[in-house]
């Protein structure tokens, strides 16, 4: 059977995670060396009333959920490998385990643009700039270019034996 070749929507996926990764990493970084929010203009004022009494929590889980995350499914996006220890948390078991992830990193950072949104009761243009990347991701994902690219293609008894079939037949024919 024949791979299938990568599309656009691919290529466009990966940038769009490459660009998640990097503008995460950034903020967590600038969150957990400078806890106090100064850096990216984040008054303390505005986790009154969380369980947070400062951006170091908050900047440790965006760079490993938003920023390292997101890098680390770069790789498997592109080559698909099969690693079947981390295949265990894909629902999914019809797709390759870096399109489900994919699908967990949108839905998270959705979900984290809303928290944020929620909590700090507040909103600024780069909160609707990710989360504008996380449904854009997600209707990416949910694509079905994408969705079939990274199917998992599974053979059945039927093709296989008709495969065999066809074989026989060859060899049938070259007998004559």
């Amino acid at each position: 059977m024949r791979a299938r070749s990568k599309t656009i929507e691919i290529h466009i996926l990966v940038i769009t995670m490459a660009f998640l990764a990097v503008g995460a990493i950034y903020g967590g970084i600038s969150l957990m060396n400078d806890p106090s929010g100064e850096t990216l203009e984040l008054p303390l004022k505005l986790l009154k009333g969380t369980i947070f009494s400062s951006y170091m929590i908050p900047g440790i889980i965006l760079f490993l959920t938003l920023g390292f995350f997101p890098l680390f499914l770069i790789f498997p996006l592109i080559f698909k490998p099969r690693w079947p220890v981390i295949d265990k948390l894909n629902i999914y078991r019809s797709y390759h385990w870096a399109w489900t992830y994919t699908l967990y990193t949108a839905i998270m950072l959705i979900i984290w643009i809303d928290v944020q949104i929620i909590i700090l009761q507040t909103s600024s243009v780069i909160q609707g700039i990710f989360g504008l990347i996380g449904v854009f991701i997600l209707i990416l994902v949910l694509s079905p270019r994408v969705k079939r690219y990274y199917k998992i293609q599974t053979h059945t008894r039927h093709h296989v034996n008709k495969a065999k079939s066809n074989e026989d037949k060859i060899f049938d024919d070259s007998d004559l």
